[in-house]
């Protein structure tokens, strides 16, 4: 990863130089002397900014340069172990790609690409896949991991990075896009089937609540005791009769 740092160290300042405004030659001099040196502890440096303190000169005997201790701003880039990063391949070879990190180029063996089996294409100069349509190219952006770090500081260009993208959420990005679009057009079926069956679920409770009333009615119809038995017009006389 990048990171912002403020550092102290010594730069000459030969005689030709010494006429200059001091802070434009010290920045010179720092910029000629650490950028892109690579150190284990701090990275590569990528890029000074800027002098922040200056100390006073001081000579050697028999030399003729100044000499400043100088604390300075600078940008340096650290591969760090298990990180993720997103880089291009930026070459296609027989045991796998290329993809640049940062300042540095990392190795992303062929046995590390995928689970399916990868073939060697050369002359398109792709690493394609036996099992499917994919592949890799010169160009595609990628998303890996870092596995392996062997920072050089006598020969930066021979630090060695090694990446993975056998992980879940790791791959050629197109891959990674495709798989996510593939998992939301999933749930959005999900999510549509369920509130179907909630409707047909209730579309199929209504008609069994009507019948459930009406043989309701009907059993306490049954049940019901019978009317009394009308009176018969002869028994009403006669007792009115009785009456008198």
């Amino acid at each position: 990863m990048y990171k912002r740092m403020k550092l102290q160290g010594v730069v000459s300042i030969p005689p030709d130089q010494l006429g200059n405004p001091l802070k434009e030659s010290v920045e010179i001099a720092l910029r000629n002397k650490y950028e892109a040196r690579v150190d284990k502890t701090l990275g590569e440096i990528v890029a000074v900014l800027g002098a922040d303190q200056i100390g006073e000169g001081h000579i050697l005997a028999g030399r003729g340069e100044v000499y400043y201790d100088v604390v300075f701003d600078a940008v340096a880039f650290k591969p760090e172990m298990q990180e993720v990063i997103e880089g291009e391949v930026v070459e296609i070879v027989k045991f796998g790609a290329f993809l640049s990190v940062g300042p540095f180029d990392g190795l992303l063996h062929v046995s590390q690409i995928t689970n399916e089996y990868i073939s060697y294409d050369e002359k398109n100069a792709r690493l394609v896949s036996k099992d499917s349509s994919r592949y890799l190219a010169e160009g595609d952006r990628v998303r890996a991991r870092i596995i392996a770090v062997s920072l050089n500081e006598k020969e930066p260009r021979s630090s060695k990075i090694g990446l993975t993208m056998r992980q879940t959420g790791l791959g050629k990005v197109e891959w990674l896009e495709a798989a996510r679009k593939a998992q939301e057009a999933e749930v959005a079926l999900v999510e549509k089937t369920s509130r179907s069956a909630g409707r047909d679920k209730k579309a199929q409770k209504a008609p069994e609540t009507v019948t459930d009333s009406a043989g309701q009615a009907l059993a306490e119809a049954k049940s019901a005791p019978a009317d009394p038995e009308p009176a018969k017009a002869s028994d009403s006389v006669e007792g009115i009769g009785e009456a008198k």
